[in-house]
């Protein structure tokens, strides 16, 4: 659906959706200052590296500033300037331009500073080291947060990246947001992950709530900010992609739509895979961690594939059914601390929870509870770990090859 196809009627409906600022704290209106900043990687190991940020319509160019940093300073004689296209985003009552601007050439283990915008009006200097990706792979995983997103979820993101400040990735589950088309709430969640997506790759699958509905509730269209923020290099429109960091290969499906093309595509690119781990990334859960919940198209489409090439897969991240609980195939090792592999997790970050069903797939289960993941993977294990707000540590497991 274009944006000259929405009737009066559906647009009122998008609008009603778009709630009133709750935090006079939050600039949401876009000005000439950039916001919004994120790291996106385009290609295996980050050697390509999108930064997305936003700004009014005034600003009709923009700039990437980066300096490589030596042993001790940051010499402004190796200073680079990348600049950036930008395409427009227009909310109810104003557009506005999102950039991009694309880093290349960046070498591993090398720290940089960089910042966005043109003179005047630039960001905060933000610092960014390029690993290597050989040893370990650190990341921390996020859950829906879609609710309870400044308020709430925001100090989650931030106990994140304090207590694991040595994570070099990012993955987001989906339903970022509760309504596809407001800025205010996208305003939120920038400001909410902005420590974690201005230091580290973000890798991100939509969830439902990303997608724009008709009037009878079916999604009709992916979100603009989200395409703006997340520019991935997608398979196709439906979004499914991989990218590989040293031994890890990160595979991401769009659970939304296409099941059954992304099924014979999940197919291909595992049959030949070679990496030493792959972890698979989607929204809506295979194996449903709330009551009265069940996604069969994935059961008939994803499930099959994920059992033939289980030997490869190390993870399943999901989310959508908020609530916290992890487990596996039927014939997997039960164990609590040391369980087979795949192991399927679902978990939620933000402050809305699903009645929890205790079900046989699962051999850990938390209701209520919000929740972020730390993980490390090296050739030969997988060590995850998955804390409450109150920084308790809910579940942790290690998978050895």
């Amino acid at each position: 659906m274009t944006a000259q196809e929405v009737s009066p009627e559906l647009q009122a409906k998008w609008d009603k959706e778009s709630s009133e600022p709750q935090t006079p704290l939050l600039r949401y209106v876009p000005s000439s200052l950039p916001d919004r900043i994120t790291l996106v990687p385009l290609s295996a190991g980050a050697k390509e590296i999108a930064v997305t940020w936003r700004t009014d319509t005034t600003v009709k160019s923009g700039t990437v500033e980066i300096i490589p940093g030596n042993s001790i300073t940051f010499p402004k004689d190796r200073r680079e300037r990348i600049e950036s296209t930008f395409s427009v985003v227009r909310y109810k009552d104003y557009p506005m331009h999102y950039h991009k601007a694309v880093l290349r050439n960046l070498f591993p283990g090398n720290i940089y500073k960089y910042r966005v915008g043109n003179s005047p009006q630039w960001s905060a200097w933000h610092t960014y080291k390029h690993e290597h990706f050989t040893d370990t792979i650190s990341l921390l995983y996020f859950g829906d947060t879609q609710n309870g997103i400044y308020n709430h979820a925001a100090k989650i993101y931030k106990q994140a990246i304090r207590k694991f400040d040595r994570a070099k990735l990012a993955v987001y589950i989906g339903d970022l947001i509760n309504h596809a088309n407001n800025d205010y709430e996208w305003t939120e969640w920038h400001t909410a992950t902005d420590d974690v997506n201005t230091s580290m790759p973000v890798i991100a699958t939509p969830g439902n709530h990303e997608y724009l509905k008709d009037l009878n509730g079916r999604k009709v269209q992916l979100s603009a900010y989200w395409t703006s923020t997340f520019p991935f290099s997608y398979t196709w429109d439906a979004g499914p992609f991989y990218l590989d960091f040293g031994f890890v290969r990160f595979i991401v499906l769009n659970s939304n739509e296409k099941l059954d093309e992304q099924g014979r595509w999940l197919d291909s690119v595992l049959n030949e895979t070679t990496q030493d781990w792959t972890v698979l990334v989607w929204h809506h859960p295979v194996f449903s961690g709330a009551r009265n919940r069940i996604n069969k198209g994935l059961q008939e489409n994803w499930l099959p594939v994920i059992e033939k090439y289980r030997d490869k897969i190390g993870l399943v991240l999901q989310g959508h059914d908020h609530t916290y609980a992890r487990g596996g195939l039927p014939e997997r090792n039960k164990s609590r601390t040391h369980p087979s592999h795949p192991v399927f997790t679902v978990t939620v970050t933000g402050n809305k929870f699903y009645d929890l069903e205790t079900q046989p797939w699962m051999d850990v289960a938390v209701p209520n509870v919000s929740s972020y993941q730390y993980i490390e993977i090296t050739k030969d294990k997988i060590v995850y770990k998955a804390y409450s707000e109150t920084d308790h540590l809910l579940d942790e497991f290690e998978i050895r090859k």
